[in-house]
C-alpha cells in the first residue's frame, strides 16, 4: 500500500485543523475512527411570548385504596400539567387572568353500567413553580363525602390559576402541577371495566 493512503486518525484530525476546517477527504482504515465537529448557532428567540399549556402523555389507572364496608375507594394520580407564560407585559391584557379548569365525564363500562362524574374528586398540588405568583386549586369531595357545591365532583373545578397576569416576573413563568384523584363509589356498584375522560381547559 502506498504510504499516502495509510494516514492515522490522529494524523487526519491534524490536517483538518490545519486546514482552518477547509474540505478534506477523510479517509481510514479498518480500526481507525474519525471524528465529525457539529457547530449549531442558536440566536435570541425573536417570536412573541405566548400563554401555553402542555400536559404529560398517559392513561390513569385507578386502583383500589382504603375502601370499607359502606364505600369502595380508589386512587391514582394526574399526569403532570405546565402551563407556560413567556409574554411580556405589552402582550398582557389589562385585567388578564388565566387558570386551567378540569371535568370528568361519567365513567362507563361495557353493558351499559355508569358512574356518575360526582363519585370522582380531586386533590390538586403544585410539583413546580413559584406559588407566590401561580395558585393551585382547592379539594374537590365526591357526592358520597359531601351534598355541599364542592362535593359536586370533578365537574369545572381549577387545577391551576394565576390571577393577574400582569404579576408574572420578566422572563415569564413556568408551573406543574397534578392531582390526586379519588373515586368513591357504592359496595353494591356493579363491577366492570369502566372508563372515564377528564377534559383539561386553558381559559384566559
Amino acid at each position: 500500500m502506498h504510504k499516502y493512503l495509510s494516514i492515522s486518525a490522529a494524523a487526519l484530525t491534524a490536517l483538518l485543523l490545519a486546514s482552518g476546517g477547509a474540505a478534506v477527504a477523510a479517509a481510514a482504515e479498518p480500526g481507525d475512527s474519525v471524528d465529525v465537529g457539529v457547530d449549531v448557532d442558536i440566536v435570541a428567540p425573536t417570536t412573541p411570548g405566548a400563554l401555553t399549556m402542555t400536559v404529560a402523555p398517559g392513561r390513569v389507572a385507578l386502583a383500589e385504596d382504603g375502601s370499607t364496608d359502606t364505600v369502595r375507594r380508589f386512587t391514582g394520580s394526574l399526569p403532570q400539567v405546565t402551563v407556560t407564560d413567556t409574554r411580556t407585559p405589552d402582550q398582557i391584557p389589562e385585567g388578564s387572568s388565566w387558570y386551567v379548569l378540569g371535568s370528568a365525564g361519567d365513567f362507563q363500562a361495557e353493558g351499559g353500567a355508569s358512574i356518575g362524574a360526582d363519585h370522582l374528586g380531586w386533590s390538586p398540588r403544585l410539583v413546580s413553580g413559584d406559588d407566590s405568583v401561580v395558585s393551585i386549586g382547592g379539594d374537590v369531595d365526591t357526592s358520597l363525602d359531601s351534598d355541599s357545591p364542592a362535593g359536586r365532583g370533578l365537574v369545572d373545578q381549577e387545577l391551576l390559576y394565576l390571577g393577574d397576569a400582569a404579576s408574572v416576573p420578566e422572563g415569564g413563568v413556568s408551573s406543574t402541577a397534578t392531582a390526586d384523584l379519588t373515586l368513591k363509589v357504592e359496595p353494591t356498584v356493579q363491577a366492570g371495566k369502566y372508563s372515564s375522560v377528564i377534559t383539561l381547559s386553558l381559559f384566559e
